[in-house]
């Protein structure tokens, strides 16, 4: 695969050259002190810790000289990721990691960032963009300090949840060539129910043969590099189309320090808990995205009771929409902000079907309302001012 050589070299923050890294390709790794390794596949010479051996549940205590026994992310990070994987469903996707290290080395992902418009995507493998890649490495080192970290991408076709024998050796030769000490790779999947896994792997230029299969530390926010840089590089970002993260089963530090696997989940009755209806939140996302003829971003996001709600961002503003606990017994509750006229006396007439309710209610409240009242958008302001259980949100 040439996934990894596009990326590593950015590792020398921008010291060397992006033509040298097809070598990596080439290089045959020489080791005078294990002489029997040229008999060996790629498999058995590149080989993980057990966790058993690395890792102590509950332990604060990490060992710098050898790979990170976690992996620290924001939410809005993997989120990215996920985002980026579901674009490529079927073949293989990547991206390059951004952020820094902790003082006992742990990675720490800021930003995150997926292919640019000349990527190669094929079946086994994926190639970025280099100039993409260079360009934003760049800006991000620059402008807000960011260090180059490490990269991800998919294995989908392959079924690999782990590094394969040439990614591993990939790795190596680049941080041999860079004198890297940490790296951060993380491998994607994505399966059938669109649902995204990513696991992390930690390598160490003192221990090039063994790698670490390290929890995420995941912080539940938006990372605070996300925002700024959306806006300032916005000219130059290439962003995932599809409009919301699905997670499968990710290893999990927990607060408490206990590691394992964890699979999302929502309130024992949540509408979601049924995966048939995880497509339909996704048919609704497509219905909103390309509503009445024009392009709207929605943004998916949940909140701590595990509901889910919907940012649609409208050229005149933004809507947002909450699927509550009874959902969908009851009405989802829909808010848009200043500027957006609709209809307020809306009916939420269930009948059985999640989508057909759900898209009858909303162009009860907004395409037929704006049809019949083209002019009245000034008169809504008003309306809107005086409400007092109208929440102003900010497009």
């Amino acid at each position: 695969m040439n996934k990894i050589l596009s990326a590593v070299v950015f590792a020398l923050l921008g010291a060397v050259a992006v033509n040298f890294l097809p070598k990596f390709r080439k290089q045959k790794k020489q080791d005078n002190n294990n002489s029997n390794k040229d008999s060996m596949s790629r498999n058995d010479f590149y080989q993980p810790y057990e966790r058993s051996e690395r890792h102590t549940s509950g332990s604060s205590r990490v060992d710098e000289s050898r790979p990170s026994t976690v992996a620290i992310i924001y939410r809005s990070e993997m989120d990215y990721i996920s985002r980026c994987i579901h674009d490529y469903p079927n073949i293989e996707t990547g991206g390059q990691l951004f952020g820094y290290l902790t003082e006992n080395g742990s990675p720490v992902v800021c930003y995150a960032i997926g292919p640019g418009k000349n990527a190669n995507h094929q079946p086994a493998f994926f190639n970025q963009d280099t100039e993409y890649l260079q360009t934003i490495y760049n800006e991000l080192n620059r402008r807000y300090g960011l260090r180059y970290i490490g990269e991800w991408h998919s294995h989908h076709q392959l079924g690999l949840a782990k590094p394969s024998g040439h990614d591993a050796s990939t790795i190596v030769h680049g941080i041999q060539r860079s004198n890297f000490r940490h790296f951060l790779l993380c491998i994607g999947n994505c399966d059938n129910n669109y649902h995204s896994t990513l696991n992390a792997f930690t390598f160490h230029i003192n221990d090039q043969y063994h790698y670490f299969h390290a929890p995420w530390k995941l912080i539940e926010t938006e990372s605070p590099y996300r925002p700024i840089v959306d806006r300032d590089l916005q000219h130059l970002l290439s962003h995932p189309r599809y409009p919301r993260a699905s997670y499968g089963t990710n290893y999990i530090l927990s607060e408490s320090g206990q590691s394992s696997m964890v699979t999302p989940n929502y309130g024992d009755n949540y509408w979601l808990n049924d995966k048939s209806n995880n497509l339909i939140l996704k048919n609704i996302i497509d219905y909103l995205a390309t509503y009445n003829g024009e392009e709207y971003q929605v943004k998916p996001q949940i909140d701590a009771d595990k509901h889910v709600h919907l940012l649609v961002q409208r050229f005149n503003g933004a809507v947002q929409i909450t699927f509550g606990e009874r959902f969908p017994e009851e009405a989802p509750m829909i808010i848009p902000s200043v500027g957006i006229p609709y209809k307020r006396d809306v009916n939420w007439n269930y009948n059985g079907n999640i989508f057909e309710t759900f898209i009858h209610y909303y162009d009860d409240m907004f395409r037929t309302y704006e049809t019949n009242h083209p002019n009245e958008a000034g008169n809504q302001d008003e309306q809107n001012n005086q409400d007092e259980q109208t929440i102003i949100i900010q497009p």
